[in-house]
């Protein structure tokens, strides 16, 4: 639910980024309630697509912005939205945009995920004690290596931005 209040508080922010999970989480509660909205229809509006139409028309522009900031934070460009609204050609953009990798730091900002892509990790505050937190992350990472669920590369590569985050 956060991640969709925090597109719909960036109603026409197409600058930054988005991870994936903000992504996805989004599509998924407006996807729900377009459901909704024609379940309404259904009901009161006689098969009339008023309630369904008004909530796509609403979520129209935050569902690019977020497209947007998902392709920044795969360090693309934003005007690869327009792929799209292609049809035929849309669908399969949307999803590959979707499951695109972070990057990391990029020409579009630092991120605030740049652990936590794909371990849950998070990057520490400077007000947190550095050593103990950067401990714990590289811990978690580790078990992660062990379990499968990221390579030797990811491992090395997260490793050493937790480590670069603690220097600083």
């Amino acid at each position: 639910m956060t991640a969709y209040i925090n597109a719909m508080s960036r109603y026409f922010d197409f600058s930054g980024r988005s991870t994936r999970a903000q992504f996805w989480y989004y599509h998924l509660i407006l996807l729900s309630l377009a459901v909704v909205g024609v379940i309404v229809d259904g009901a009161i509006t006689e098969g009339q697509p008023l309630v369904s139409a008004l909530i796509i028309i609403a979520h129209y522009i935050p569902s690019l912005a977020i497209t947007v900031r998902r392709l920044h934070d795969a360090d693309k460009r934003g005007w690869l939205v327009l792929l799209c609204l292609i049809p035929g050609i849309g669908i399969i953009a949307f999803i590959v945009y979707g499951c695109l990798a972070s990057t990391g730091p990029n020409r579009f900002g630092q991120g605030d995920h740049v652990a936590s892509r794909s371990t849950g990790v998070t990057p520490v505050a400077d007000s947190q004690p550095q050593a103990a937190s950067n401990i714990e992350r590289i811990e978690k990472l580790a078990s992660l290596h062990a379990s499968g669920a990221i390579s030797d590369d990811e491992f090395q590569r997260m490793k050493s931005e937790v480590l670069t985050l603690g220097t600083r």
